[in-house]
């Protein structure tokens, strides 16, 4: 207890309270505040007289209340002013025995003064440690706290008043505060919440939560005296719903929700509906008179009842109040566990009438991506809620009118409305459509895209209401984790339809057919193992093969599972002391007695084998190597190859089992991890080239005999990876390495050109996670579209609306329940046509609708990771066609610049056999006629800086020498024009 040199304690009873503000009094204060926290937390945190301890002493400070409550210094004086009073009871008090800090100072807070009124007083406030540095040491980050003689650092203290009543108020005609709400909130930091009122006014101004949460503006709900609950982000947040929260991931009817302090242990409290691992709806009923009490007084009036126990001898209301007769809540005789803490929230908060009620459910959009990027548990950053236009806890209110996220509203904008919960008769309904009013009601979008989610059928509101959730359509294998094997559309029982087949890792399977599992599915591998890699899938048979391993490492085995089997599997092979270096491949070639490869390393010890197994799924062979496998398998045209561990190519002829190797064009000191290989003639010169992506981010491109492709290596400008896939995106004839990152993708040609889009998503995550990226034509336009699962669990389509210029498609940004790890899954699995599958983590499988044809898809050369099911990871690509015609000047796929971007840094880091190449970018042009070629090169700012014209004969590759040494980093824009044709490009230089 603190008072100043002139503000003391009013320990005289007084107008309002009529209390002396002492120990007495202070003490009564904690035991409403334990309260409080004993019913907010369903008795997980309880304080007892035992926990908390009112100081006897009270401090007296040098200086008046105003030094300490200037506003133009204030984090300054009210550290001062908290600094002070440590020292002056350090030697009485061992800092050792308490948690907490409670400074109470004689006076009112500046809080519940009007606007630019009394400024001379103290603001409530909680402080952290970042508070202090800032008062007390604002350029030390290492600032620890206030130094007790305990040794100890004092870094978090609540300070609140004495009383709420301004010094100039008038008795019976102002408002009445108390300070009940102030320190429920404040300690509400102690514990651990952050402010959800928004705290920050650089970035738009809101209520964050309002009055539906002590942590929002409900701190002055009933004018301080009955602070609301926690909302139910905070209560979830704080671990208290544990017992009471159901967490929905799919389809279910008529969940019943009980209000927080119902004595149900039987109903949830609390709903988790997911949108992604980090996005969520949190689905709470809130009722204000839960006991159904009204009371009618001398006017007629029928009037709500705030319930709490009374005592014998209740005080009560004195004649003439509306309330005349009814019980009164006495400070100090009556207690508030029990009673109705939500009794104000808005609704009766505005008045007790009983159509004012705004019980019912409350729905809460929760982006933990803006709250841990804006709140860390020790408050150095603490702005939950800052942003008024994406908070991180968030009400979707029923009306549809935004009261809370702006200021124009009054009243209603700083506590919210009555009408903002779901209830029936008002609204019954959270999801796709739209209210046809002049509002529009609230829909169930992620922050980062549309969802296909609806909550519906709203009961009215009770003290146990119901609700229903329907996800769009989903397949679930109920199972908790990661899952980095895609799922597959298959024939499984060769009746011409397809089941969809999904794989877990711990090698749990369902099969569905027509949206229902298989009999006797889901299955498990017959031997506790790991699924380890991609499985393949023998059209032959109609058999899926499995790679897993023992627990340890040190046993692989490989299923097969078929429809003729018994229970659907049968371990065809157990190899000990040996492990899975990549996936089995299949043999697409029915007639080859070579059917199945495997690709085992031999546990202690630097060698490798290749198992080869014939059509019965029996050993043939086994090709063992003095070096490790480090790649994936590849098979192509009766071949087989891998790369080991110093990159050399091993070439074995099918079915002789010969031979042959040869080193890839790689100068490095340290040969990077291999991340995939692909087979496909790239530049259609009927020899096919290596594409190989590596754990340094760059992508190589070798041909035949091991030499770099013009315009390789390249490095990726992605921040992750994925398997590449292959597709002539823009229709020239040539293939392009299509990869994906979590926010983006790349997608290079032959010449090492790279394409991206112009921008990334919004709202990127760094969670370094790549699924990939297909094309494939879904819109019956002629063009081929970029599908990919991207960051924050989005489905995502970009068109390529100009040359490789891609914009993303508005229509499919698409975010789902879990995040997926694998390409989209295009197939034809139901009678809905061909649709894009997500399959996702925790065992999900989402479907997003597209326009596609299965000629679009039978068109397509690349759908899966590593090409097909059989993981050949090759390609037989179309041969090449220079596209003559007469009107043509430019062979596009031909005209490109090199290096492009003209990296000196990654040149030099590259370093091609030690030697490191001059800053000239060279323009090549290819032109189906003779024709001279104007040149002209602009700067960003439209300035001409090279101009030239050159003679370039049919079908030769024409080369330019263009000294970038005098050009600064930057984008350049280049315009080729001849016989009236016109070329635009474009070439990057980083120095």
């Amino acid at each position: 207890m603190v008072e100043f040199s002139d503000v003391t304690f009013d320990i005289v009873p007084d107008f309002p309270d009529s209390l002396p503000h002492d120990r007495e009094y202070f003490e009564r204060l904690f035991f409403h505040l334990a309260s409080f926290y004993a019913d907010a937390s369903h008795g997980n945190y309880v304080l007892t007289e035992n926990n908390y301890t009112v100081w006897d002493d009270v401090v007296t400070l040098t200086q008046p209340m105003a030094y300490y409550g200037d506003n133009e210094l204030q984090i300054e004086r009210i550290c001062e002013f908290t600094q002070e009073t440590v020292q002056q009871i350090d030697d009485q008090i061992d800092y050792n025995d308490y948690d907490a800090i409670i400074l109470i100072h004689a006076g009112a807070g500046e809080e519940a003064a009007p606007i630019r009124e009394n400024e001379d007083q103290i603001s409530s406030t909680f402080l952290s440690r970042r508070s202090l540095q800032a008062g007390l040491d604002p350029e030390n980050d290492d600032f620890p706290g206030i130094e007790t003689n305990d040794e100890l650092y004092l870094t978090e203290f609540v300070i609140i008043p004495e009383t709420e009543w301004q010094p100039d108020s008038v008795p019976n005609e102002d408002p009445i505060y108390g300070i009940f709400g102030v320190i429920a909130h404040q300690f509400g930091h102690q514990i651990g919440l952050p402010t959800l009122f928004d705290n920050d006014s650089s970035n738009g101004r809101s209520y964050g939560i309002g009055g539906f949460g002590v942590m929002g503006t409900g701190v002055w709900n009933a004018n301080g005296f009955v602070p609301p609950l926690p909302c139910a982000w905070s209560r979830y947040y704080l671990g208290w719903e544990d017992d009471n929260i159901v967490e929905i991931n799919s389809s279910f009817e008529n969940l019943s929700l009980a209000f927080p302090m119902l004595e149900d242990e039987e109903t949830p409290k609390l709903y988790k509906i997911n949108i992604s691992e980090s996005e969520y709806f949190l689905i709470e009923n809130r009722q204000q008179n839960p006991d159904g009490s009204f009371f009618i007084n001398a006017d007629g009036d029928t009037l709500a009842t705030f319930t709490f126990e009374t005592i014998a001898g209740q005080n009560v209301y004195p004649p003439g109040h509306a309330y005349a007769g009814q019980p009164k809540f006495s400070f100090m005789e009556n207690s508030y566990t029990g009673c109705e803490w939500d009794f104000y929230l808005p609704g009766y908060g505005f008045g007790a009438a009983p159509e004012n009620d705004g019980s019912g459910i409350l729905i809460w959009h929760i982006d933990e991506n803006v709250i841990n990027q804006n709140f860390t548990p020790d408050f150095e950053v603490h702005s939950v809620n800052g942003d008024a236009s994406h908070k991180g806890v968030d009400l979707e209110e029923a009306d549809g009118i935004q009261q809370l996220d702006s200021t124009l509203h009054g009243y209603s904008s700083f506590y919210g409305s009555k009408d903002d919960s779901y209830r029936e008769g008002n609204n019954t309904y959270f999801g796709k459509n739209y209210h046809n009013d002049i509002f529009s009601t609230p829909i169930a979008d992620s922050y980062y895209g549309g969802i296909p989610l609806e909550i519906f059928n709203i009961s009215s509101s009770d003290s146990i209401m119901t609700f229903s959730v329907e996800y769009e359509w989903a397949l679930n294998a109920f199972f908790l984790g990661e899952n980095p094997y895609s799922a597959a559309t298959i024939d499984f029982n060769g009746d011409g339809n397809n089941e969809m087949f999904y794989l877990m890792p711990n090698g749990k399977m369902c099969l569905w057919e027509d949206d229902e599992l298989y009999p006797n599915f889901p299955i498990y591998l017959l031997i506790n193992s790991q699924v380890c890699n991609y499985f393949a899938f023998d059209e032959q048979t109609r058999s899926i093969l499995i790679p897993s391993k023992s627990a340890n490492n040190s046993t692989v085995f490989l299923y097969q599972i078929d429809y003729d089997l018994e229970n659907y599997q049968d371990n065809i092979l157990l190899l000990l002391e040996r492990s899975w270096a990549a996936s089995p491949v299949v043999n697409p070639d029915e007639d080859s007695e070579n059917r199945v490869f495997i690709p085992l390393l031999v546990n202690n010890s630097i060698g490798s084998e290749i198992v080869i197994l014939n059509a019965d799924y029996e050993i043939i062979e086994t090709l063992s190597f003095d070096e490790h496998i480090s790649s994936n398998l590849i098979y192509k045209d009766n071949f087989l190859y891998f790369i080991d561990n110093s990159w050399i190519v091993h070439k074995i002829t099918l079915p002789g089992y010969e031979l042959e190797e040869f080193p890839l064009d790689i100068d490095v000191t340290l040969y990077p991890k291999i991340s995939s290989a692909l087979l496909v003639d790239i530049d259609l010169d009927d020899s096919d080239d290596f594409i190989i992506t590596a754990a340094n981010s760059i992508l190589y491109v070798f041909d035949s005999t091991g030499n770099n492709l013009d315009g390789f290596p390249q490095e990726i400008p992605l921040h992750s990876t994925a398997v590449p896939s292959i597709s002539d995106i823009d229709n020239n004839g040539y293939p392009e390495i299509l990869i994906g990152g979590e926010n983006t993708f790349a997608i290079f040609n032959k010449n090492g050109d790279v394409s991206k889009p112009n921008n990334e998503l919004i709202d990127p995550d760094s969670s370094f996670i790549a699924s990939g990226i297909i094309a494939l034509n879904i819109d019956d336009d002629d063009e081929k579209e970029i599908l990919g699962n991207m960051s924050r669990n989005r489905f995502c389509v970009w068109d390529n609306v100009n040359f490789n210029d891609f914009e993303l498609n508005r229509n499919y940004n698409i975010s789902f329940g879990s995040r997926s790890l694998n390409y989209p899954l295009i197939s034809a699995y139901l009678d809905t046509g061909i649709d894009a599958f997500i399959p996702s983590n925790n065992g999900t499988i989402y479907r997003a609708g597209i326009t596609a044809t299965q000629t679009d898809i039978d068109a397509e050369i690349w759908q899966v990771e590593y090409a097909n099911l059989q993981r050949t990871a090759s390609l037989l690509a179309p041969s090449g066609e220079s596209p003559e015609n007469g009107n043509k000047v430019f062979n596009k796929a031909q005209t490109y610049f090199y290096p492009n971007p003209l990296s000196t840094t990654f040149n030099k880091a590259v370093n091609y056999h030690s030697q490191i190449p001059d800053e000239t970018i060279i323009l090549r042009i290819e032109t189906y006629q003779n024709v001279d070629v104007k040149i002209k090169i602009f700067d960003i700012a439209a300035n001409i800086i090279y101009e030239n014209t050159s003679s370039c004969e049919i079908g030769f590759d024409n080369k330019i020498n263009i000294d970038a040494s005098d050009l600064s980093s930057g984008v350049y824009f280049v315009i080729l024009s001849a016989k009236g044709k016109v070329l635009k490009l474009k070439f990057a230089i980083e120095k």
